[in-house]
């Protein structure tokens, strides 16, 4: 029976943890000290880490042969067998998405009376705990707060913001980040080598950036795109036929067209680029990284974006001599206005366009504190012999058609 490599690599040891070393430090001395906290809670993206990180506190907490200079647990004990097996009787994992009410925590709370059957502690795993009802959140309060020495509480959310604060003040809380591109790209590779598998590193840096920070959905991308590697071998262009994504030169191009407001070439561009089955996210997302890239460039900040090749980096930053801040940041706004707009639109493709036309119009226009000063310093340049309602009627009416390019401005 094939298990998804999702599954197959997924961490049984905190040395397996990709992209979480902050995390997993504070971890690790907890155990070593014994200071581990009775509620824990993991928050953070899809896929980073959240429920792995909580069953290997619950194994190591629960290993029989781990000795108190070590962290990791042994995997060969009875407790550690029994929990590869899903199996353990005192690790009781609970999906609050279908158990929100508060009689599932009831239950919960009547549970934590009873001692382990072996072992130290009994652990309750609760994942997406922002499901639990308002009602149950309230019921688990009191025991989260003060529970039996016996019992750990381990939680993880996606959406910590749904906890009430009674919840959070009450529990040790762990902020997981999204995994740099870099680090999945070395952890796809080492997967590949242990498959036997041929996959170049533009091909896997690819599914990385796809995977946006996530370890999980990087593998899940991964085990997607090797059912069509031919001969164990995975190509950089099969990889972007199968994730809908174009060359970044192609991009790059449009790129360039964009900020050099060729509105005419720049839609051929794009139509040319989203005839060939590219995603219109996918040309957003990748412009948006264009824009952070030049802007760093402009500000002379590090540069955290480690997703592109050294012969793009150096056409960006030629653009970034003929670009202002100013236009930079106008272009940011649109795009991610855009990006909303591209989520409840039926016709990505089309949106998108739109937004392109929209950005070379408005991208060059000039800044409006500049603009009203130099129109206040025209008006006053005004021959002195000129009637003065007259000089006052043509800067209105100038002020009037300036503001005609700034809908949205406000003058105090």
């Amino acid at each position: 029976m094939y298990t998804p490599l999702a599954n197959k690599y997924r961490p049984q040891k905190f040395a397996d943890v990709v992209g979480q070393d902050v995390a997993v430090k504070i971890l690790t001395k907890a155990i070593l000290k014994d200071r581990v906290g009775h509620s824990i809670l993991f928050t953070g993206t899809r896929g980073v880490g959240k429920t792995t990180l909580a069953r290997i506190l619950a194994k190591t907490l629960r290993c029989e042969n781990r000795q108190p200079n070590e962290y990791e647990p042994c995997g060969k004990c009875e407790s550690c067998l029994n929990f590869s097996k899903d199996s353990q009787i005192d690790v009781i994992e609970i999906d609050a998405a279908s158990n929100t009410g508060v009689d599932d925590v009831r239950e919960i709370i009547e549970s934590c009376r009873y001692k382990p059957t072996t072992g130290k502690y009994k652990i309750f795993i609760i994942d997406e705990v922002h499901m639990l009802s308002k009602s149950a959140f309230n019921a688990l309060l009191k025991t989260l707060e003060e529970p039996p020495e016996h019992v750990k509480f381990l939680m993880a959310t996606t959406e910590i913001f749904k906890i009430p604060e009674t919840i959070l003040s009450r529990v040790l809380r762990f902020d997981l980040k999204n995994v740099d591109s870099v680090l999945i790209s070395q952890y796809l590779s080492t997967v590949c080598n242990r498959e036997n598998i041929s996959v170049g590193a533009e091909a896997l840096s690819l599914v990385a950036r796809f995977a946006n920070g996530s370890i999980r959905d990087s593998l899940s991308i991964l085990d997607q795109i090797l059912n069509v590697a031919d001969n164990n071998s995975l190509s950089a262009e099969q990889v972007r036929e199968i994730l809908c994504v174009s060359d970044d030169s192609d991009l790059l191009e449009l790129f360039s067209l964009i900020m050099s407001s060729n509105l005419k070439d720049s839609v051929e561009k794009y139509r040319e680029i989203i005839s060939n089955e590219v995603a219109a996210k996918a040309v957003l997302t990748r412009l948006m990284d264009f824009v952070y890239f030049v802007t760093c460039v402009k500000t002379n900040l590090k540069i955290t974006d480690k997703t592109l090749p050294e012969e793009s980096e150096n056409e960006l930053r030629k653009i970034a001599q003929n670009t202002s801040l100013s236009s930079l940041s106008r272009i940011w706004q649109m795009l991610v206005k855009g990006a909303d707009e591209l989520k409840i639109c039926d016709r990505q493709e089309i949106a998108l366009e739109m937004l392109i036309i929209r950005i070379i119009y408005a991208s060059h226009l000039p800044d409006l504190d500049e603009f009203l000063k130099k129109l206040t310093a025209d008006s006053f340049s005004v021959s002195e012999d000129r009637d003065i309602n007259s000089q006052t009627s043509e800067s209105t009416s100038l002020l009037a058609e300036a503001m005609k390019s700034f809908p949205n401005a406000k003058l105090k």
